[in-house]
C-alpha cells in the first residue's frame, strides 16, 4: 500500500483573486491547505505564509502547536499598512508512520474521511455556530443558514489573539481511505450528504475532486474552492496531480518538493529567504534563553 494525492483550487465564480494556498510535500508526507483573509490581497499573502512557516517548521522537527505558533507571530509580524488584519486558517495531515497520520487544524478549513461508502468528518470547525451546536442551541443544518455562520474563532495572524489553539487528531490508515482537506467554499456549498453522494460516484480521486468542484462551482461558488485528497491503497503511476489555477484552464503540476503554489501560480514569498529567516529565529532564540 502507499499514498496518492490530488489538488485543486478554483476562485469560485464571484470572487478574482484566490486567497486559498494548497501544498504537497508527498514525498515528506506532508500536505496542507490555508483560506486566506484580509484586504489587498493580504489573505493570498497570509494563507501562503502559513503553509511555509508551518511546513518549514514541521520539516525541522517541531511540533504542530509549535508550528503554528510561530506562523500566527510571524504573521502578525508581517501585518501592517495595506496588509493590515489579515488572517488564515490552516489545516495540515502529516503522515507518521505506514499507516498513522495526524491532522492539525486551526480555524474552519475541514478534513472529511471517505471510508467504505461513509463521509466522516474529522476535525471540528472553530467557529461561532459551532460552538452554538457544542452547547445544543442550534443543529448542524440551522448553522448553514445562521447570519453568523462565517465567524471563526481561530485563525493565524488575528491580533485578537495572544495565543491560538491548535487541534490535532491521531488516526490509521485502512486500504481505500481518502482523506480530504478542503476550504469553507465546499462545504459552504455542498452539504455532507451531497459530497458523500458524489463521492461514491467515482473510485478515482482525482474525478471525484473534480466532480465536488464543479458541483460547488454549480451551487454559487461564492468562496475560493480548494482541495487536498489523500489516498491509501494500491501503488499508482502518478503521484501527483493536477491543480487546477483558473477556471478549468491552465493547469499546473504539484511537485514532490518544496516548490509551493497558490491558485494563481504566483509565489510572493522567497522560500530561500523564508528558510534564512527560520534558522535566524531559532539562533536568536537559542540565544535568548542561553
Amino acid at each position: 500500500m502507499q499514498l496518492s494525492w490530488t489538488s485543486r483550487s478554483h476562485p469560485g465564480c464571484l470572487r478574482q483573486n484566490n486567497e486559498d494556498y494548497v501544498a504537497c510535500m508527498g514525498d515528506q508526507g506532508l500536505w496542507l491547505l490555508a483560506d486566506g483573509m484580509g484586504g489587498h490581497q493580504a489573505g493570498e499573502v497570509a494563507a501562503q505564509l502559513a503553509c511555509q512557516i508551518v511546513s518549514q517548521s514541521i520539516r525541522t522537527g517541531s511540533e504542530p502547536k509549535e508550528a503554528f505558533s510561530l506562523a500566527h507571530q510571524l504573521i502578525l509580524d508581517q501585518s501592517e499598512g495595506q496588509q493590515s488584519g489579515m488572517g488564515s486558517t490552516l489545516i495540515c495531515l502529516q503522515q507518521l508512520s505506514d499507516e498513522q497520520f495526524q491532522i492539525s487544524w486551526v480555524g474552519d478549513s475541514r478534513a472529511y474521511r471517505w471510508r467504505n461508502g461513509e463521509l466522516e468528518q474529522l476535525s471540528r470547525d472553530h467557529s461561532y455556530v459551532q460552538s452554538l451546536i457544542d452547547a445544543g442551541q442550534i443543529t448542524a443544518e440551522q448553522a448553514r443558514e445562521h447570519p453568523e455562520k462565517n465567524i471563526i474563532t481561530q485563525c493565524l495572524g488575528a491580533i485578537e489573539y495572544d495565543a491560538i489553539e491548535v487541534e490535532s487528531l491521531n488516526s490509521f490508515w485502512l486500504p481505500g481511505d481518502l482523506i480530504i482537506l478542503c476550504s469553507d467554499g465546499l462545504n459552504d456549498e455542498l452539504h455532507d450528504k451531497e459530497i458523500a453522494r458524489i463521492l461514491s460516484l467515482s473510485d478515482e480521486p482525482e474525478q471525484q475532486l473534480l466532480d465536488l468542484e464543479e458541483a460547488a462551482l454549480e451551487s454559487g461558488g461564492k468562496d475560493n474552492i480548494s482541495m487536498v485528497g489523500i489516498s491509501y491503497g494500491e501503488p499508482k503511476t502518478q503521484r501527483t496531480r493536477p491543480l487546477s489555477r483558473s477556471k478549468r484552464s491552465n493547469k499546473s503540476e504539484i511537485p514532490d518538493s518544496l516548490d509551493f503554489e497558490n491558485a494563481s501560480g504566483q509565489s510572493s514569498v522567497s522560500v530561500l529567504a523564508f528558510i534564512l529567516l527560520i534558522v535566524f529565529l531559532i539562533l536568536a532564540s537559542a540565544f535568548w534563553f542561553w
